[in-house]
């Protein structure tokens, strides 16, 4: 039976103290940055090797932590063309963002996950070089 606890064994979680994304914990090929409070930022993931992100996908990150609020309104924007019109847009504030791998990085792809405060509702918009291209959500 030692070699079923082998093999169900949990490995250990690998943390990375990251200069742009901050405190990062890595599994499953993705590193994520949790927030312990809401000062503290929002939800990040960035698909990348145990190595740890690369410096393409940390210069997208920081061009969309620093443009934000226009990448919010456009995802705003874009979520109320694509959703039923009872969705409250103008209550909705970023979730999460999430970087792609570096092949995404270099056609500038990432996510803009939003909510409103009780988080119930997350709408996911797709950006392709700096423009909303697609939206979702999961409840």
């Amino acid at each position: 039976m030692a070699w079923l606890g082998k093999l169900f064994k949990r490995q250990p979680m690998l943390e990375l103290q990251d200069p742009v994304f901050g405190s990062l914990n890595y599994a499953q090929g993705i590193w994520t940055f949790l927030p312990k409070e809401p000062t503290d930022g929002v939800l990040i993931g960035v698909y990348a090797p145990e190595a740890g992100p690369s410096g393409q996908q940390r210069s997208l990150f920081s061009r969309v932590r620093a443009e934000l609020p226009q990448f919010e309104s456009l995802a705003r924007d874009y979520i109320a063309s694509c959703a039923e019109p009872s969705v409250p847009v103008d209550q909705l504030s970023t979730y999460s963002v999430q970087i792609g791998d570096d092949d995404a990085t270099q056609r500038e792809e990432f996510v803009l996950e939003l909510s409103d405060e009780d988080a119930y509702v997350v709408h996911r918009v797709s950006f392709k070089a700096g423009r909303p291209v697609n939206c979702g959500f999961d409840d």
